[in-house]
């Protein structure tokens, strides 16, 4: 195998197929063929001479590198032009002859048969090429081989994935939501490593393949394995401080993520030392955790030391673990499937602790509640000899008074007739009492209403507004109730001595239409000025009156004025009529 760089990516199939062209290929001596020209076309020429016998074999060439942008294939026919053949990442999945993660091509080539072969590659990155050749049986049990493991691989991890989801709806845990992403993650990581997911997910859709980048899908692996490790420790021992130190792990390893992509990239060396300091520091705090609540979780421990070794495996592709390059190559998926096993049993291991947390507690309590039941047996017994000695008690006591009760019955005909004594006394007090309490009302209201009742004696006689609302009510209603609204004469005393009547709810004030009407200052204080005002022995100015009752001068005039008014609507004789008539008159 030759090849030759076309720096002006420019040249044909004739062109490079033409004889005295031939002596710029260059000998293949290195797996990555040139690391440059990433940006020019790559030409490789491939003489194949079969010197086997055997006519019933076909031939199959395989290129590995199934995320070449683009790779051109040149077969020979017998007219000596060639047929093309183009397909790639960039194209889509159906342009391929042969529909094969990897690029396989028929060489028909006859026992004894010597043909040149031509590729024109365009790539993204140095990749390291693996030419193979195989027969039809070879190529069809290698493939077979292969699908039926990446099959089980990835039928394992989507039954995994499936029943962490179902858990997460079912238990509605948010750890088995972190571990669903994880191994959505390992599973996207897996479909861009080996290329089945442009096969089976989106053949038509080639544009997404950039998300499948390596890199990327790998930074996500990164970052659910970081939030699933922070929500598995924080399951046993609770750390405000690992969830800071796995939020700062994030967002380190983002920018340094987006340096690499955008900014300065660094080599593969310090790239992947970088990460794993980046992801060492919550992985040993979480450690630490666990060791501190007496936690060894083998499984957890080792399924973080599988993901240190894909990510050193996936970002040094110069490293060869094993010779065979498709071993080399595909050892990464049995590690993330480890890895995935191993994080599983840490689940269960945690699931058979909590359950173990839940069986002892379950035991404490069970422990608790005979505890409990013991005591309340004990209490319960000495209630019991409490009430059998105090049935014992009140059956004396019974006895007691049955023997008393017959006393009582003979005391009690004796108070009978005692009480009828009592009775004819108590109707001669009634009787009194009656006579005393109608001379003290007589007596109450003629001090209201005598001419020499000095100021404090007032006082003492309303001393408040709801002693004049009384008085003003009784003093309005005294005959008989009318509503002002429908005539009817039945009522039910509301608040302030007021009347509403029982027929249409309407309420009556006692002061409506009285002198008192609309009044703005404390009415005790109208009733002071109106005894003032049909007395003859005292003649107060209006500044001592309003001295003495706290008013403005010109609200006691205005209150005078209007007393004034009520006596020339009425006549008021102040000698033989008492202020009283006064206060049912409303003057306007």
């Amino acid at each position: 195998m030759e090849y030759y760089v076309d720096p002006t990516s420019e040249l044909s199939i004739e062109d490079i197929s033409d004889s005295t062209f031939q002596q710029n290929f260059l000998q293949v001596t290195d797996n990555h063929v040139v690391y440059g020209a990433l940006n020019e076309n790559l030409w490789l020429k491939m003489i194949v001479e079969n010197q086997q016998d055997v006519y019933d074999h076909s031939w199959y060439f395989e290129s590995w590198g199934f995320d070449l942008d683009e790779i051109t294939f040149y077969f020979p026919n017998p007219e000596g032009n060639f047929i093309s053949n183009t397909a790639g990442y960039d194209f889509p999945f159906s342009k391929r002859n042969i529909h094969h993660k990897n690029f396989n091509y028929f060489l028909d080539l006859r026992p004894g048969e010597k043909k040149t072969y031509y590729f024109k590659i365009n790539r993204s990155y140095p990749l390291a090429f693996n030419f193979h050749l195989r027969s039809n049986e070879r190529f069809i049990s290698h493939s077979l081989n292969e699908y039926l493991l990446l099959g089980i691989y990835y039928g394992v991890l989507f039954i995994i994935f499936i029943f962490n989801v179902y858990l997460t709806f079912k238990l509605k845990d948010s750890l088995y939501l972190y571990f669903s992403g994880f191994i959505f993650a390992c599973i996207w990581f897996s479909f861009g490593r080996d290329g089945l997911g442009f096969q089976f997910l989106w053949p038509n859709l080639p544009s997404l393949n950039k998300i499948t980048d390596e890199s990327i899908t790998q930074l996500l692996v990164i970052l659910a394995t970081l939030l699933f490790s922070n929500k598995f420790v924080q399951k046993y021992n609770s750390s405000p401080r690992l969830f800071k130190l796995t939020l700062l792990a994030i967002a380190m390893k983002l920018v340094v993520f987006a340096n690499q992509e955008l900014g300065y990239t660094l080599n593969a060396i310090p790239y992947i030392t970088v990460t794993l300091i980046i992801l060492l520091i919550p992985f040993l705090v979480g450690l630490y955790k666990l060791i501190k609540t007496k936690i060894y979780s083998w499984s957890y421990i080792l399924a973080y030391t599988c993901l240190f070794l894909v990510i050193i495996h996936s970002y040094t592709k110069t490293i060869t673990l094993f010779n065979d390059p498709i071993i080399n190559w595909y050892i990464v998926h049995p590690v993330i499937f480890i890895q995935v096993v191993l994080f599983s049993l840490s689940i269960f291991n945690q699931i058979k602790f909590l359950q173990d947390q839940f069986q002892k507690v379950s035991q404490e309590r069970t422990e608790a509640l005979k505890e409990k039941n013991k005591l309340t047996d004990e209490m319960n017994n000495q209630l019991q000899i409490k009430v059998k000695e105090r049935t014992e008690q009140i059956e004396k006591m019974a006895t007691d008074l049955a023997s008393k009760n017959v006393e009582l019955q003979t005391t009690n005909i004796k108070l009978r007739e005692l009480n009828s004594q009592v009775e004819q006394i108590n109707e001669f007090l009634r009787e009194n009492n009656k006579e005393l309490k109608m001379s003290v009302d007589e007596t109450t209201k003629n001090l209201a209403l005598m001419k020499g009742l000095d100021f404090e004696d007032f006082k003492k006689v309303f001393p408040d507004k709801d002693s004049c609302l009384k008085f003003l009510a009784e003093l309005k209603w005294k005959n008989k109730y009318t509503c002002k609204k429908c005539g009817y004469n039945k009522f039910a005393e509301g608040a302030n001595h007021g009347r509403r009547c029982k027929n249409c709810n309407y309420y009556e004030s006692p002061t409506v239409d009285t002198l008192f009407h609309k009044l703005k200052f404390p009415i005790e204080k109208a009733f002071y000025i109106l005894y003032l005002s049909n007395r003859k022995d005292v003649d107060l100015t209006l500044n001592e009156l309003s001295e003495i009752l706290d008013l403005r001068r010109e609200t006691c005039w205005a209150f005078k004025n209007k007393i004034n008014q009520a006596m020339e609507k009425t006549d008021h004789n102040k000698e033989l009529s008492g202020w009283e008539n006064l206060a049912l008159v409303h003057p306007e």
